[in-house]
């Protein structure tokens, strides 16, 4: 039941229209088509609903190359997926691509559709590489269409994006120290591989595992806050079983150094035992003069240290979707806060953490490589 809350949770944010920045809500001045380019871990499936909820699109077509993420996709669409990526990316009808293929495929994917001089959200993460983020950032400036990074588990959450704001506005003055804990818990039973078998894959194919999966949210928030890092510190740890027999991370902490002050980030999937759990989403932030504590899954607010009123705290935190983000930045120029220079910067973040892993090291910023170094070190192991 909470998979499927969480899944309703993220379409119901990729098409909540409302203000950011100046911008007014996307207007329905036009339907736009759409193609659906993939449905790793069912994320196509998410993308494509939201996409037909949303007044001002439409889906066209769509194809997925596995055959049980097609039959799925097949099912939502209610009608027969394209011949390829290739003939959905240039039927006539398409306007805007939704991307939501293994990361190793997207820098491709983001090629094709950009020379074809369609408009593009793409579904988290960014890509497996940095080189590959590298690609994506270079073919939306070179063919100058629109772009909208779809990562909406923190970033697109009412209280974290208007604390977002008010952190780049320098309303609370300097930071002290930050902590977020970020990520997915469920039953000890939970069948997992049967699930999500993708979540096991390769760094070649997927970038990583859960520090990829989980925590390239809690990066993505924290480069948005604070900008690119000096330098990177990370562990991780393989400790529930199916990730274990798969060589993969089902955890890890991330410690960016910001120079006067570190962010503490702590990502992944978690078995947790008990009737009843949450997904984890706890934000401490402290200022100079200011200390807040967020955890948005409990509904629970500190100032001070001092208990808040969820209810009275929350309202008037708005958010607009990627949808409308990208929409606007179609129709109106508005740039989206959402934006593929942020994910880039996010992306060598966190390939700087796997860096720090593979060389027990902390590593400094920019980096010299573009490489995935799980790929290189070769610690995943490959599977066919």
């Amino acid at each position: 039941m909470r998979v499927l809350m969480s899944c309703v949770l993220i379409v119901l944010l990729l098409s909540s229209p409302a203000a950011f920045g100046d911008a007014k809500p996307a207007g329905a001045k036009k339907r736009y088509g759409v193609g659906v380019l993939g449905n790793c871990c069912t994320h196509g499936l998410g993308v494509c609903g939201a996409f037909e909820r949303h007044p001002a699109t439409y889906v066209v077509a769509a194809y997925e190359k596995d055959a049980r993420r097609a039959k799925e996709l097949e099912s939502k669409l209610g009608s027969p997926l394209a011949a390829s990526y290739d003939a959905v990316i240039n039927h006539p009808d398409v306007a805007i691509v939704g991307i939501a293929c293994d990361p190793s495929d997207k820098a491709e994917m983001v090629e094709k559709a950009a020379a074809a001089g369609k408009h593009i959200l793409l579904n988290k993460p960014l890509s497996e590489s940095l080189d590959s983020a590298r690609r994506i950032a270079a073919a939306v400036k070179e063919h100058h269409v629109q772009f909208v990074y779809d990562i909406p588990m923190v970033r697109f959450v009412p209280v974290y994006t208007r604390l977002l704001r008010e952190v780049q506005s320098g309303r609370y003055g300097k930071v002290m120290g930050y902590h977020h804990l970020f990520g997915m818990n469920f039953a000890p039973d939970f069948p997992l591989k049967e699930r999500w078998p993708e979540r096991l894959d390769p760094a070649s194919k997927s970038g990583g595992g859960e520090m990829t999966n989980m925590g390239c949210y809690a990066i993505d928030y924290a480069v948005s806050l604070f900008g690119r890092p000096q330098a990177v510190t990370a562990k991780w740890r393989k400790t529930w079983d199916v990730y274990v027999e798969a060589d993969v991370e089902n955890f890890g902490q991330i410690v960016l150094d910001y120079g006067d002050f570190f962010a503490f980030l702590e990502v992944g999937k978690q078995q947790l035992a008990g009737e009843e759990r949450r997904h984890s989403n706890s934000l401490l932030i402290n200022f100079e003069h200011t200390t807040m504590l967020i955890d948005n899954s409990a509904k629970v607010v500190t100032i001070n240290h001092v208990p808040q009123d969820w209810a009275r705290f929350a309202e008037g935190a708005r958010v607009v979707g990627p949808i409308d983000q990208l929409i606007a930045a179609i129709e109106e120029g508005t740039p989206p806060t959402s934006n593929v220079e942020t994910a880039v910067v996010a992306t060598e973040a966190l390939m700087a953490a796997y860096t720090s892993i593979v060389t027990k090291q902390t590593v400094k910023l920019p980096l010299p490589s573009g490489k995935n170094p799980l790929v290189k070190a070769g610690t995943k192991r490959e599977r066919p």
